[in-house]
């Protein structure tokens, strides 16, 4: 691995763990094991770096969800694994990453919102394959349906509203995604999540 390679690497950790305005280049040279200088040869300053990490970790998420999608069983097997791999993206990533971003880097936020149409567009697809394989109700409009899941998604960034009500990001996210599925399954998607909340359960 190179330098620049490892300097991405480490860099996301940090984010992850600690948010944006807590990471500084001092943490990221010494994670790295390389000099400052070293690592102003390669990002010019924190918010070049920040950016760089950003768009590697939706290019990966990217790839991951096209990988889910080309080789999961159904929509809602697909689904199922999305579901799993935010949910541990949630435990592990710092609850003030979100709210560093939209406060230091209001362009990066902004390029962030500017993909959520894409988002919905990608969701509704997903759910009208799902209801031609029998688990979403034929008479859902699936473009409202997306668009109501990403509007409630958005509360997962309202940190401080969460902290009164005494709920943590994976609580909502749980309780929100299971409960929009079911909201628009058919008897048979039922069957389908009850089976897989149980399994989630025994593990």
């Amino acid at each position: 691995m190179d330098t620049r390679e490892q300097i991405i690497q480490e860099s996301s950790k940090l984010l992850n763990r600690i948010g944006p305005s807590s990471m500084t280049m001092d943490m990221v040279a010494h994670s790295c094991g390389i000099s400052k200088r070293t690592l102003y040869e390669k990002f010019p300053d924190k918010k070049s770096l920040i950016m760089e990490c950003l768009r590697r970790e939706h290019e990966r998420q990217n790839a991951e969800m096209r990988h889910i999608f080309e080789t999961a069983e159904n929509c809602f097997d697909a689904l199922f694994q999305v579901f799993t791999r935010t949910r541990s993206y949630l435990q592990q990533t710092s609850a003030a990453f979100i709210d560093d971003i939209k406060r230091l880097y209001p362009e990066l936020h902004a390029k962030h919102r500017e993909k959520e149409k894409e988002f919905v567009i990608g969701l509704s697809q997903v759910l009208a394959k799902a209801q031609g394989e029998g688990h979403v109700m034929p008479n859902i409009d699936t473009d409202i349906a997306a668009f109501l899941f990403l509007s409630t998604m958005r509360n997962l960034n309202e940190n401080e509203r969460l902290a009164d009500y005494g709920f943590s990001r994976v609580q909502v996210f749980e309780g929100a995604f299971l409960n929009f599925l079911r909201g628009i399954a058919t008897i048979e998607g039922i069957s389908y999540i009850d089976e897989f909340v149980n399994n989630q359960q025994k593990q």
